[in-house]
């Protein structure tokens, strides 16, 4: 079947970005994912995955309070004995890590 239209979608630019990078390791454009993404909607009759709200990761339950204030606690006594880290290390390890930019 011959293509013959064009999308033209806003997105984030570190979500485009890293969605890039994330299909240059398949072997995949992002045309050619959004293609795939609305062949699949086809096929299925809808999203092809579940739409929810993941747990959020190490999230607190209600049962832990006492966990929390524990690690609280300790946070308190590291800080007291000098052992804390520059906000800028910090900054740079969670972009590292999660992949977030300022």
């Amino acid at each position: 079947m011959a293509k013959s239209e064009t999308l033209h979608i806003r997105v984030n630019e570190n979500v485009k970005q890293n969605a890039e990078k994330t299909l240059e390791l398949l072997g995949l454009s992002i045309s050619e994912a959004v293609n795939m993404f609305l062949h699949q909607i086809n096929l299925v009759g809808g999203l092809p995955f579940d739409v929810k709200i993941p747990p959020a990761p190490n999230s607190v339950s209600p049962h832990s309070m006492e966990e929390l204030f524990a690690m609280l606690e300790t946070g308190r006594k590291q800080i007291q004995a000098g052992k804390v880290n520059d906000a800028s290390i910090v900054m740079a390890r969670i972009r590292d890590e999660y992949g977030f930019s300022d």
